[in-house]
Formats: structure tokens, C-alpha cells, sequence
């Protein structure tokens, strides 16, 4: 009996270490001091590879899950040989509007839009003028196109109660594009209605609906294959950054937005906020009382002191040294505000105007480079987005 026992645990042995040798292609890992370290296999270098983001290394799925998340708006675009269909903010329950496509005059009442509009292969025949408005066609054209041969001033502000309607309309053209902001397309809605002028308004919060209006825009433009050079660009770029961003020990941050006549906080349903979020930081107004569906909300300065934000950002209306003047004289000398570990230790941001009030457009990476070196500056990014 001692005899067949020891045969049957000399069979279980061998077979035991044939199955430890046909696995000699699985990873192995080493103990040591209580910590995991996993040994790369299938590499015949022998090297680890290591995000240099902190975090773990994102996998195809990753990208390709956050891929369709962004694309999700442009994929409803649809695209024929004559026309472009898509829901505009005159829509609602998933209706549609459909424009022809290459109108010979196009008329673009707000600046940013008009600048995505060049990028996406058009011109216009009148736009909005104005010292802002021109700063930001030199910055993102490359030109002041107020001055272009053919091009109409039609109004020096985007509010809509500036603009005189009769001369927009007498203007006859092919198309016209609007804001929903700032009374634009209540403004001009009935009037072009009335004149038979097709009318796109266009609301514009985030880099998803960036990619939406580019492939609506160079579609009417005849330029799909900006598609792929621009659009589909500055997406792979986006991915890079956002895909690198740690994902523990991520800071919390208070970010206010510095307007016109006032402080207000942002929360993630706003452009800035947004993107906070996705490079996985914590917006401490998104805990706060009535941020459902809220874009910004009134500071409470005592609410802001109990969370003690590791960092905080503001976002410039009208450039960073006038936001800072604001915020100088509303909370200088507040001592609730000295107390902040973020004011103490010197970490006040001020977002550049051009990359986070402005529609960044095809430079949104940039944008969201910039603002991850803010909230993770001991991170060493492998990330380089070229500026333009």
C-alpha cells in the first residue's frame, strides 16, 4: 500500500511541474517589503512599461470607450450630397433641421463660432466686430477678417439687443449662424423666419459638441476631409492627456468664474468645470445645495472654508489681471479667505482667457494640458500637445 501511494504522489508531482512549465509565458509576481511588483513577460527586452501619468496604463478600451463618449453628438450628424442634418437648440425631442450645403454668404453673429467656421473651411460676408471679438479672429485665424475685402460689420457686441436687425436682414444672406447666449437667437429667430433665411443656433458647452459643429460645419462647407486633419486630430490629442491623468490623490478644487460684475462658482456643468472633472479632479461646488442642472452658482465663502480646497482656479472674463483686481478687492482681505490652504500655499490659478473663456476649439488639448499641469504639477507627463 506505502508503495502505490508513493506512486500516485510522484504522478501528482510530475504532473504538477509539467503545468508550472507550460505557463512559463504568464506574468510572475515578486513580494517584496509587502508591495506587488509585476514582472513584464512577452517582451523580449525585458522592460516595464509605466504611464507617466501615475496611474495604471489605459488600455485600448479606455481610449476607445472615452472615443465614443466624445463622438456620440457627431455621430447624429447626418451627411448627404447635397445637405447636412442635425438637432440645433431650436429643436427639441430629437428634431432636426437640415441645411444645403456651400451657402455663398454666410453671416456668423458670435465671434467664436465664426472662428470655428474658418477652421471648419469657411467665410463670411459679415460677423461681429469689436476689440474682443477681433482679438480673438487674429489669435485663432491668424487675421483681423473684420478688415477682409467683402466683410460686413454687422454689430461691435454678441448680445442680440445690440444688433440692428433690419440691416442683418437687408444683408439677404444664405445663412446665418447665432448663439443661443446672450439674447442671439431670440433676437434674430423671427426675423430670419420671416425672410425665409435658414438659421442655425448653436449651443456650445463642452469638447463633444466642438467635434459635433465641426463635422456639421465643414460638411456645409464641402471639406469633409477636414474631418480627419482637424477634428479627428485634435481628439487623439485630447484622449492623450485626459488617458494620463492620475487617478488617486487627485486634488479637490474650487473654480470660480470672474465676470462683468461679479464671483460666481463653477460647477461641472460648465466648460471649465468639465473639464476638471475629467481630468479626474474633485469639484467641491458639485457637492454643494442646487447644482442640479446649474451652471454656476453664488459663493458662500464659509462653505468653500469648510471643504479647504487644495487648489483654485479662476476663470477670466475679461483677462487674469482683471480677475485678480476682483478677487483682490472683494476677498483681500478676508481672513476666511487667508486661511485657505490654496491662498496660503500660493495655489490661485488664473485661466488665460483665449484657452478657457473663449471656444478653444481645435486647441482644446492644449487647453486641457495646461490646466493638468495646474492640478498635477508633480506629475511627470509624457504628453507634449504642440501649440498653436
Amino acid at each position: 500500500m506505502k508503495r502505490w501511494i508513493t506512486f500516485v504522489l510522484c504522478i501528482c508531482m510530475l504532473t504538477g511541474a509539467a503545468m508550472l512549465s507550460g505557463c512559463g509565458g504568464t506574468a510572475q509576481t515578486e513580494t517584496t517589503g509587502g508591495n506587488e511588483t509585476a514582472e513584464s513577460t512577452g517582451d523580449s527586452s525585458g522592460e516595464t512599461t509605466t504611464p507617466q501619468g501615475g496611474g495604471e496604463e489605459p488600455d485600448d478600451s479606455q481610449r476607445e470607450q472615452l472615443r465614443a463618449q466624445f463622438l456620440a453628438e457627431a455621430d447624429k450628424v447626418v451627411v448627404t450630397d447635397e445637405a447636412v442634418t442635425f438637432s440645433d437648440a431650436s429643436v427639441t425631442d430629437g428634431g432636426t433641421i437640415t441645411i444645403a450645403k456651400n451657402p455663398e454668404k454666410t453671416l456668423n453673429l458670435y465671434a467664436s463660432f465664426t472662428t470655428l467656421w474658418y477652421e471648419a473651411g469657411g467665410t463670411v460676408i459679415g460677423c461681429i466686430g469689436g476689440s474682443s471679438s477681433v482679438e480673438l479672429y487674429r489669435e485663432y485665424i491668424g487675421r483681423d477678417i473684420t478688415q477682409d475685402e467683402g466683410v460686413t460689420v454687422v454689430a461691435t457686441s454678441s448680445a442680440g439687443k445690440n444688433w440692428d436687425v433690419e440691416t442683418i436682414i437687408e444683408m439677404n444672406p444664405d445663412l446665418i449662424i447665432c448663439s443661443t447666449a446672450m439674447s442671439g437667437y431670440s433676437t434674430i429667430q423671427a426675423p430670419a423666419a420671416a425672410a425665409g433665411i435658414p438659421l442655425i443656433a448653436v449651443s456650445y458647452d463642452d469638447f463633444s459638441d466642438y467635434l459635433k459643429w465641426f463635422k456639421v460645419f465643414c460638411n456645409i462647407n464641402g471639406q469633409p476631409e477636414l474631418w480627419d486633419s482637424i477634428a479627428m486630430k485634435a481628439l487623439d490629442e485630447v484622449l492623450d492627456v485626459l488617458l494620463e491623468a492620475p487617478t488617486e490623490d487627485n486634488p479637490t478644487v474650487f473654480s470660480m468664474f470672474s465676470g462683468s460684475n461679479s464671483l460666481q462658482a463653477n460647477t461641472s456643468n460648465t466648460v471649465v468645470g468639465g473639464m476638471i472633472d475629467a481630468l479626474n479632479a474633485i469639484n467641491i461646488v458639485d457637492t454643494w445645495e442646487n447644482t442640479a442642472g446649474a451652471e454656476r452658482l453664488d459663493i458662500n465663502l464659509e462653505t468653500v472654508f469648510a471643504a479647504n480646497p487644495d487648489i483654485i482656479i479662476v476663470q477670466c472674463h475679461a483677462g487674469a489681471e482683471a480677475a485678480q483686481a476682483q478677487v483682490e478687492e472683494l476677498y483681500g482681505d478676508n481672513p476666511v479667505w487667508q486661511s485657505l490652504d490654496a491662498v496660503k500655499n500660493g495655489r490661485v490659478y488664473y485661466l488665460e482667457k483665449t484657452l478657457f473663456h473663449n471656444k478653444p476649439n481645435s486647441r482644446f488639448a492644449e487647453a486641457y494640458q495646461k490646466l493638468a499641469e495646474i492640478l498635477y504639477p508633480d506629475t511627470a507627463f509624457s504628453f507634449q500637445v504642440e501649440e498653436n
